[in-house]
């Protein structure tokens, strides 16, 4: 082996195939240390970016791992392409002991990936007890946003009791959540975690509090198990609370034909003029009827032009955040419309939020996986060829360095660029011209 390059692809052939001895060999064959270690942390695998001790321990070689930290001194925080780092691949392999060694050598728990997701939060989704209460109690961050969410969001989504326990024990804020539009009590309501809910009701979450979509209260009354519905409502959810949902809880658990959670809603719920007959049974029968399905139709019309046109004036006037807000109850309300996630994506570039942004694109394509390469024929196909060039370069320019504002803004024009030409909003040069 006489170059660079043959000696990392050997050494990353070895690692991948779990060869200590034949990794042992290749350093006697360098005869300068510093160059073998130089080695290690510069050369990956081409399709990842995973370095020698990402392979190690993401395949669960605790000797590798050893040798790799202790007798060559390689990088213990290296970067794949998405900002993974060695302790998040033995996470998501479970193997514990190389966790904990790692922790020990010092390395950083709390490193975020390129859509957000720390050691914790891959600990949480492989529902490993072990690592969670070790991450947490070695300080991990307990309230990191992600495209899964928070770590309380993932732990009552799974109704995994212990780990909500765990994490609010820690400190963990009951309340805060922002990438994913359920809340921790909503999340506990979809679970179906009875437990999990009361426990964060206990730990002062506020059953009011919601950003957009159906608020804990709304999701309860669909739920048949009523004990939700009660719960929430000794904890104070006011079922009649001044919102921009289309329908109040009453009407949700209508609509599912859930007479129980109507009738312990009734007599709480404030009478809704436009209904003709308030009793339990006019209630639900008015909300399977022609003239409910045809207002509430327009209503949904009305309340998404106005969303819109609001986030358009938010947007213009640089109040990102607040425009945000609005494409989160848009999305929520007319799912199947890509159109607010590409919005959504867009402003969050322009605040320099890159996680977030990346967090809506991936949204976006899972929600269009079977786009194809657009290809324009006659006079704009240059246009559209610029535009799609335009794309990838920003989308692979903002993965190398997702904290970087301008490649993020380049990222988000990018995305929304790409997402009009697809849809056919607009003529390519006319989004050349933007």
């Amino acid at each position: 082996m006489s170059s660079a390059s043959e000696i990392g692809a050997a050494i990353i052939e070895a690692a991948a195939n779990g060869d200590l001895k034949q990794l042992r060999a290749i350093r006697k064959k360098v005869n300068d240390e510093w160059e073998f270690r130089k080695i290690c942390d510069e050369y990956s695998d081409f399709s990842t970016g995973r370095t020698v001790l990402h392979l190690a321990a993401g395949i669960g070689h605790f000797e590798m791992c050893k040798f790799l930290i202790n007798s060559v001194g390689v990088h213990i925080d290296a970067f794949t392409y998405k900002r993974c780092t060695p302790i998040s691949e033995a996470v998501k392999g479970g193997h514990n002991k190389i966790v904990e060694f790692l922790i020990k050598q010092g390395a950083d728990d709390g490193i975020p990936n390129t859509v957000g997701s720390t050691p914790l939060h891959y600990a949480l989704l492989k529902d490993n007890s072990e690592l969670v209460e070790l991450l947490v109690a070695e300080g991990a961050l307990l309230d990191a946003d992600s495209v899964d969410g928070t770590p309380l969001q993932i732990a009552a989504s799974r109704g995994n009791l212990k780990a909500v326990k765990s994490l609010l024990y820690w400190e963990a804020d009951p309340n805060f959540y922002a990438a994913v539009d359920d809340g921790p009590l909503v999340c506990a309501v979809k679970s179906r975690s009875l437990e999990s809910l009361a426990f964060l009701l206990a730990a002062k979450a506020n059953p009011n509090m919601y950003v957009s979509g159906l608020s804990p209260l709304g999701f309860a009354a669909k739920e048949g198990d009523t004990r939700f519905l009660k719960c929430l409502l000794r904890s104070n959810a006011d079922p009649n609370l001044v919102q921009t949902d289309i329908y109040k809880p009453i009407e949700e658990a209508a609509m599912v034909h859930n007479r129980a959670a109507v009738e312990i809603l009734f007599p709480v719920t404030a009478r809704l003029p436009h209904y003709p007959n308030w009793t339990v049974d006019g209630i639900i029968e008015y909300t399977h009827s022609e003239e409910f399905k045809t207002m509430n139709e327009e209503k949904l019309t009305k309340c998404l032009t106005e969303l819109e046109l609001a986030g358009m004036h938010n947007a213009s006037h640089k109040d990102y955040y607040n425009a945000i807000n609005k494409y989160k109850r848009a999305s929520l309300l007319d799912p199947s419309n890509p159109r607010w996630i590409s919005k959504r994506s867009l402003w969050s570039s322009h605040m320099g939020s890159g996680g977030y942004a990346m967090i809506d694109a991936l949204r976006w394509i899972r929600l269009k996986p079977d786009l194809p390469v657009p290809h324009h024929g006659g006079e704009n196909a240059a246009a559209a060829n610029v535009i799609f060039k335009k794309f990838l370069m920003a989308g692979l320019a903002f993965l190398l360095d997702p904290n970087n504002q301008e490649k993020c803004s380049a990222f988000g024009i990018g995305l929304f660029n790409y997402f009009a030409l697809l849809c056919e909003m607009s003529s390519p040069l006319e989004i050349l011209a933007l």
